[in-house]
């Protein structure tokens, strides 16, 4: 019979003490931004040149607000990547992100369906690469993680497929002496 008995304490948290992203990862995430800024700013700046009326009218706002949103943006990004941070576990990987709402997300290995290393070519120049974690069920990534070194991905992965792997056997194992197959004279003669 089924019983759920209610608990009086909740079990103690463990303590989980987050490793910071790559040193490079705060300079990637600057330079994506400023990789976006920069062409709107040129766009902006030869839509005044050829268009008096909208210069007359938008030079003084743009010439404020951009710099001022560039800034705010740069400045987001240096607390946003000190505040990320990653933990592998025996059995889980936890992954620490957000400024304002705080997220931890914790992905166990078991529930891991596969992995992949994302390299956009400013990371390839970088050394950095981004981990994907999918679990069983899930179309796109439950878990991604970006700033991280590329032999930290690697390393990662291999731990998680090899802890994928370990799981798979002993499932094996276990399915293996569950099913006993009767011997042949057992089976006719009882």
């Amino acid at each position: 019979m089924f019983e759920n008995q209610q608990l009086d304490a909740l079990p103690q948290h463990q303590q989980i003490i987050f490793k910071p992203l790559a040193a490079k990862a705060l300079l990637h995430a600057q330079l994506n931004w400023l990789l976006f800024y920069i062409p709107l700013m040129v766009v902006l700046a030869v839509i005044c040149f050829f268009n008096q009326a909208f210069a007359a009218f938008a030079q003084t706002p743009l010439l404020i607000a951009l710099p001022i949103i560039l800034v705010i943006s740069l400045a987001y990004n240096v607390v946003s990547i000190r505040l990320k941070g990653i933990a592998i576990r025996e059995h889980d990987i936890a992954y620490r992100k957000g400024v304002i709402w705080q997220q931890v997300t914790i992905l166990p290995f078991s529930r891991v369906q596969h992995t992949e290393i994302h390299r956009g070519p400013l990371e390839r120049k970088m050394g950095l690469a981004s981990l994907r974690l999918y679990s069983a069920g899930g179309m796109s990534a439950d878990l991604n993680i970006s700033g991280l070194s590329h032999d930290d991905c690697k390393n990662i992965r291999q731990f998680v497929q090899k802890y994928i792997e370990r799981g798979q056997a002993v499932n094996n194992a276990s399915t293996q002496t569950d099913d006993h197959p009767l011997a042949p004279d057992e089976s006719l003669n009882g």
